[in-house]
């Protein structure tokens, strides 16, 4: 039995496990220590360990193992246990060297081979060339054996190997390289390098002298240069021993008839940081190896420029959780093509069972993903101005991301025009606003999207028709679309402020606003900063006295109805406006005269301006313009009646 020794670190105390040695491999014994070639597919995520989570971790137990050599006879026994990595050994011609692909594990090897590269060049630094040596035999192959990079043991990802190859070089990487922050391979090994020099120098013992002029030195006489320390030597033997017979590994080789697709499924997507759609990808390109396509050309081509991007990566909130941009692609194309609501925690096990069959044509689906999330990306940056852009935006306030599936079916067919697809996007824009703004339940849209989409498929070249007969045929509170009385009514005589959220309020007046606007408005663009405004404030007996208008109330029962009357009117749609967050500060509880004298002065909003025509703002003010903002409304999002469209 093996002690496996642990350092505490930022995230775990210190513990010592006890494990049998059978099954496991020293870092040189198993992996390395022949001519090998691991290859990283080149569809896996880069690498992507960093300083704060694995390196230091890594270095601090490493620095323990070192810690025992030091102090203990016994620390051989010592060892430190780096996980597991899962290989699937390709078929190669008789002569040529056994090569493996990496089917999980990639991170930690490839972490491995940096550090001991950056070793053996801190070796080379300090003079101990032959450590150094032995080393860089566990990172290179026999150069009579191989040509070119092959002479790397390990072969990472596309987006890694530039970098890669650099630093594993003899002389690491170039002290004057770019410096890519996107490609963390030149971070490590830096950061490995500099840590080990710290050691082998004693740099950490000794701040204030600089290795150059401190450091002890082997003088052979003056026909022999200077060479290191015994103490440098002895750091340089136990840190090779220790990266080489102390760093322990499972390494798991697949048998013939072993699934490489399940066990890296089992391995990433129970229990690892790994996206859905990066599983989607591990699976659609082996299928792609399978059939004999170009998956270098189908991957730097097609599938790393996009899908690659962080920005599949940025959380996004739907509903009430953030999810990855990925996620919610995946969600929606899925739906759009199966049809059905896709559980988040299903993605790719729907993606595997129903869409990548044995017989699909994975180059095919890789082109096809491609361009769908080209097409859902575009959704973020539509034409300013647009009717698209005003579709885009108001979903955004209306939290219908929901509706996608639709929406992507609607952008993506070729069946479809622009002038139907414009046209049924306003469709789905009334049906969601007037719902919204009426606080009708959302919570079974995910149920209804799919049986649109379906009914659409059936019909793209008429899709916005399909869209309005299904729609307009819909009843009940679920999915019912609000005829334009009961819009009307309904904004026009109910409290609309504390029951509909203040956004889709800001939204709605925007909509009004814009409304109005003509060829002759000088001014078109309405600001994004928005904040509403109660005309009639909330505390409004100060500064707008009952009888201010020069009308005289005695009677206490009249002052009490008229108050009544007041107070009933301020929380209705016909008494909010949209302003700037400083003149709204500057109106405040004014009284009437300064509000209009404010508006006069610094609106540019024609919704305001109708407002500071009037030389009163009273009751009958509130539902005059009530009125006249719910029939503006009704034409903004018209109702269901064919008519309408």
């Amino acid at each position: 039995m093996t002690p496996i020794a642990c350092t505490p670190s930022r995230s775990r105390p210190c513990r010592t496990i006890l494990l049998s040695h059978e099954g496991w491999h020293a870092y040189r014994s198993a992996l390395f220590e022949s001519d090998v070639r691991y290859v990283v597919p080149l569809y896996q995520r880069p690498y992507v360990w960093n300083e704060e989570d694995q390196w230091a971790p890594l270095w601090d137990d490493i620095t323990a193992l070192l810690q025992h050599q030091e102090g203990d006879e016994l620390a051989m026994l010592w060892s430190h246990f780096l996980g597991a990595v899962v290989l699937d050994q390709e078929n190669t011609a008789p002569g040529q060297i056994p090569r493996f692909t990496v089917i999980d594990g990639q991170q930690r090897l490839t972490t491995l081979q940096l550090i001991v590269a950056a070793a053996a060049k801190a070796m080379g630094d300090v003079g101990a060339e032959n450590d150094a040596a032995l080393l860089q035999e566990l990172t290179t192959n026999n150069p009579r054996r191989v040509k070119g990079d092959e002479r790397l043991k390990v072969w990472p990802t596309s987006a890694n190997r530039a970098a890669f190859v650099a630093v594993m070089s003899s002389n690491g990487s170039s002290t004057d390289r770019w410096n890519d922050t996107r490609n963390r391979i030149n971070d490590a090994f830096d950061y490995f390098t500099a840590r080990v020099t710290e050691y082998l120098t004693g740099a950490e013992e000794i701040e204030d002298e600089p290795f150059g002029e401190a450091a002890e030195t082997i003088d052979g006489g003056a026909d022999t240069p200077p060479g290191p320390s015994g103490k440098i030597l002895a750091r340089v033997e136990r840190l090779r021993i220790t990266l080489c017979d102390l760093l322990k590994v499972v390494s798991i080789t697949l048998e013939g008839d072993d699934n490489a697709q399940v066990i890296f499924e089992t391995l990433n997507a129970r229990g690892t940081p790994l996206l859905a759609l990066d599983l989607v990808k591990n699976a659609v390109f082996r299928q792609a190896t399978s059939q004999g396509c170009d998956t270098d050309h189908l991957y730097e081509q097609v599938w790393r420029p996009e899908l690659d991007d962080g920005y599949w990566r940025r959380e996004r909130r739907q509903g009430r959780l953030n999810r990855p941009v990925a996620e919610l692609f995946l969600m929606h194309w899925l739906t759009m093509k199966l049809e059905r609501v896709i559980p988040a925690t299903e993605l790719f096990a729907t993606f595997r069972q129903n869409v990548l069959t044995s017989d699909a044509d994975a180059e095919a689906l890789i082109r096809e993903l491609r361009a769908d999330a080209v097409t859902m990306r575009a959704f973020d940056t539509p034409e300013a101005g647009s009717s698209e852009a005003d579709f885009f935006a108001r979903l955004t306030v209306l939290d219908a991301g929901t509706v996608l599936p639709i929406v992507l079916l609607l952008f993506r067919s070729p069946e479809i025009d622009r002038t139907r697809r414009v046209r049924a996007l306003r469709m789905l824009e009334s049906w969601l606003a007037r719902r919204a703004l009426m606080r009708l339940t959302a919570k079974n849209y995910n149920r209804l999207v799919p049986r649109l989409v379906a009914r659409m498929k059936a019909d793209l070249v008429h899709a916005d028709d399909v869209l309005l007969q299904a729609l307009s045929g819909s009843e009940g509170e679920i999915s019912r679309w609000p005829d334009d009385e009961e819009f009307i009514n309904f904004l026009s005589t109910r409290d609309v402020y504390g029951w509909v959220a203040q956004p889709r309020l800001v939204m709605a007046l925007a909509a009004a606003e814009m409304s109005l606007h003509s060829t002759k408005t000088d001014i078109r663009n309405i600001p994004s900063n928005l904040s509403l405004e109660h005309i009639l404030p909330n505390d409004w007996e100060d500064s707008w006295p009952l009888g201010a208008d020069g009308g005289e109330l005695i009677d206490g029962e009249v002052v009490e109805q008229a108050a009544a009357e007041r107070a009933a009117r301020l929380h209705k749609l016909g008494n909010l406006t949209i302003v700037t967050q400083p003149l709204n500060s500057a109106m405040s509880n004014a009284p009437w005269s300064v509000k209009r004298a404010e508006l006069n002065r610094h609106t540019r909003l024609l919704l305001n301006a109708r407002i500071a025509e009037r030389d009163t703002w009273d009751e009958q003010a509130i539902d005059e313009r009530g009125t006249w903002l719910a029939h503006t409304l009704a034409k903004v999002w018209p109702g269901p009646d064919p008519a309408n469209w």
